[in-house]
């Protein structure tokens, strides 16, 4: 499934759909809206589709406890997780996004993906949990994660699981490069401030694809004047040469969506051989 560092593949396409999503304080109307999103991205031919961290309800120290649940194993219209798998079996695509995960009295700020047959494939849970400008404070509320994690989509692509600040973090996102287990797509379901994001969202998505030789699919919870603390939106997917392929105004529910494309990664390969240099 992973490649070589010199071993080109057969020709194929992943068309990536990246969601921008405007979080109410209604969780019903967020999943609801979340399962219609992926629904559409599926009929524009999307096989792997990413909704943002923490996509259930409002962003924040204060409201994640109100919003936590188990992951589901199993589809249904209830939790998060649940509708990602519903989605992900109603429709044959492969589905990921962030929810607020509860095992027993502990909290992690969780990314779970499910096949297209609706089974649970991976939970990643976020590893560095963000504290910026004042502002957030993640490890008040979630416990952190330990590991980095892969799992399939499509036609035996391969994505990388990371999150939101996870991206400030190139040495550990370098564990999905091209010299050490190298993957497809990082998808890095995003809550990006609008304060940090303006300077710094295309920046962090651009090189984290330059660094790693491969796609970055990069949802993002989308702008909203109303809150405390307003996130950035511009949901994106880049390419391995570090071109914005597809992006989204801040402000509404949309999709990025585009082709990741074995071709353009094995040229890059080819063009930049990062892998053969020493350490």
């Amino acid at each position: 499934m992973r490649r070589t560092a010199h071993g080109a593949r057969a020709a194929s396409t992943l068309r990536v759909a990246a969601v921008n999503f405007r979080v109410s304080e209604n969780r019903g109307d967020n999943l609801r809206r979340a399962a219609e999103l992926i629904g559409r991205a599926a009929r524009e031919g999307a096989q792997f589709v990413a909704l943002p961290e923490c996509f259930t309800g409002k962003y924040g120290v204060a409201h994640f406890k109100t919003h936590a649940e188990p992951v589901s194993t199993e589809p249904n219209a209830e939790s998060g997780s649940g509708v990602l798998a519903a989605a992900a079996l109603g429709y044959g695509v492969t589905t990921t996004g962030g929810v607020v995960e509860a095992v027993g009295d502990t909290l992690y700020n969780a990314i779970p993906a499910y096949g297209p047959d609706g089974t649970l494939i991976a939970n990643y849970r976020k590893v560095h949990l963000s504290r910026v400008m004042g502002v957030t404070s993640e490890d008040d509320v979630f416990a952190a994660g330990e590991e980095r994690m892969v799992y399939p989509a499509g036609d035996d692509f391969v994505v990388g699981a990371a999150c939101c600040f996870d991206l400030r973090f190139p040495q550990w996102l370098a564990r999905y490069g091209p010299r050490d287990h190298p993957v497809d797509v990082v998808a890095a379901p995003s809550a990006f401030l609008d304060s940090t994001g303006q300077d710094h969202w295309d920046l962090l998505l651009r090189r984290t694809a330059l660094d790693g030789q491969c796609y970055v699919v990069a949802p993002n919870v989308a702008y909203d004047e109303g809150d405390d603390v307003p996130l950035h939106g511009r949901a994106a997917v880049v390419d391995p040469w570090g071109n914005i392929l597809a992006q989204t105004a801040p402000g509404a529910d949309d999709l990025a969506v585009a082709d990741v494309t074995r071709e353009k990664i094995d040229d890059v390969w080819r063009k930049l051989p990062l892998a053969a240099w020493p350490e």
